[in-house]
């Protein structure tokens, strides 16, 4: 039981380093990509004429059909006389350079956009006038942010009408307020309002809305491939009326990071397996040593050399298989007890669990074949002496 206990304990020791730094660095890539490492936007690209091309209606779905594209996020164009403005008051030419859009329920969570104030207009409201602003829009608009509520109901509890603003020709009830320095450009100086209601009201039959900007949330890992195969899967026939940008400095830098805790992980793993290997060996080493008295008392009673080293392999193998499963089980329950505290990712690579006791198998194996060996080898009387 000591023996196994002590494999056990290398064996932990060896997984908890691994499962700890690999979640460590999940956790660091995790944050990276909530800041919009992984953001891919696809915009049409803009003649010499200053017009932009016009991305085909089917493209939001033929990206989402990629299989690394975890989401996507559709901007799509509003007329362009409209403008957003305080008040019905305030001069057609005063607009404060803001931009007015269409977007689906879905854009917000998509572009990891967070709410300061309210939240998203929702299924309901994409088909009603209300409107989600960037943080910058709403201070040039003058739209308080305690005053935004979808209850209705200020933070005293008092009634109050939804606050408003003019866009176009009407007004429109302001329904949240994304939080300031959002991942995708331009976010913050925007006004959104729901694509079914600018379908359905501000487009006439012989004109539509058109696609302002895709922006996708892709795996990581895949990140460079889906950058390569957007612009032809947007638009076939013309891919090079399609731009294909990441909006956030942060993919280099995710890059650099991912390999350099590559390594680090690494190198962690390689150097807890050899001092694992080392505790493994001297356990087998000194377990095997300390019965040469039983050895000489089976020699003495007729057991041969092969007969004493195929009993210790069986016992090398039995107690490293146990101390081996035992170890990467109670590693596995530090690493996640430690991630549950920390409020981090766990990870524990799946091979683990084979190649650690694996390794403790063979290791114990090694260390304790060749001390079997050379006692079984002593004469049965020297044996029972030094035992």
């Amino acid at each position: 039981m000591l023996s196994s206990l002590g494999i056990a304990v290398s064996i932990a020791a060896l997984t908890a380093i691994l499962g700890l730094s690999a979640s460590n660095q999940a956790d660091v890539l995790a944050d990276l990509d909530a800041q919009g490492a992984n953001l891919v936007v696809v915009t049409p690209v803009v003649g010499v004429d200053g017009d932009a091309a016009e991305l085909p209606s089917s493209a939001p779905a033929m990206v989402a059909r990629m299989p690394a594209v975890e989401s996507v996020a559709v901007l799509r164009s509003v007329p362009r006389e409209m403008h957003a403005y305080r008040n019905d008051l305030v001069p057609a030419g005063e607009s404060n350079g803001l931009t007015v859009a269409a977007v689906d329920p879905g854009y917000f969570a998509a572009v990891g956009a967070e709410f300061g104030a309210g939240e998203s207009f929702g299924e309901a409201g994409r088909a009603l006038p209300e409107v989600v602003l960037g943080h910058e829009a709403a201070r040039l608009l003058g739209v308080d942010l305690l005053g935004v509520d979808p209850l209705g109901v200020d933070p005293l509890g008092v009634d109050h009408a939804a606050q408003r603003i003019w866009v176009g020709s009407e007004w429109y009830a302001v329904s949240g307020i994304l939080d300031p320095r959002p991942r995708v450009a331009g976010l913050d100086t925007s006004v959104l309002l729901g694509d079914a209601w600018a379908e359905q009201r501000l487009w006439s039959d012989h004109d539509a809305s058109h696609i302002i900007s895709l922006t996708m949330r892709v795996r990581a890992e895949s990140l460079d491939t889906v950058r390569r195969m957007l612009a032809p899967t947007v638009d076939p026939s013309n891919p090079r009326t399609v731009s294909v940008s990441n909006p956030s400095a942060l993919v280099a830098t995710r890059a650099i990071v991912d390999d350099s805790m590559s390594v680090l992980v690494a190198g962690l793993a390689a150097v807890a397996l050899l001092v694992g290997a080392i505790g493994i060996a001297n356990t087998m080493v000194v377990a095997v040593l300390e019965r040469r008295g039983e050895i000489g008392l089976r020699r003495a009673l007729g057991a041969r050399a092969n007969h004493i080293a195929r009993q210790f392999l069986l016992e090398c193998i039995v107690l490293s298989g146990v101390g081996g499963i035992v170890g990467w089980a109670a590693g596995a329950v530090v690493v996640g007890v430690a991630t549950t505290v920390n409020g981090q990712v766990f990870v524990l690579p799946l091979a683990s669990a084979a190649l650690f006791p694996g390794v403790a198998v063979i290791v114990g194996v090694l260390a304790g074949l060749q001390p079997a060996t050379r006692a079984a080898r002593v004469p049965p009387t020297t044996a029972l002496k030094a035992g």
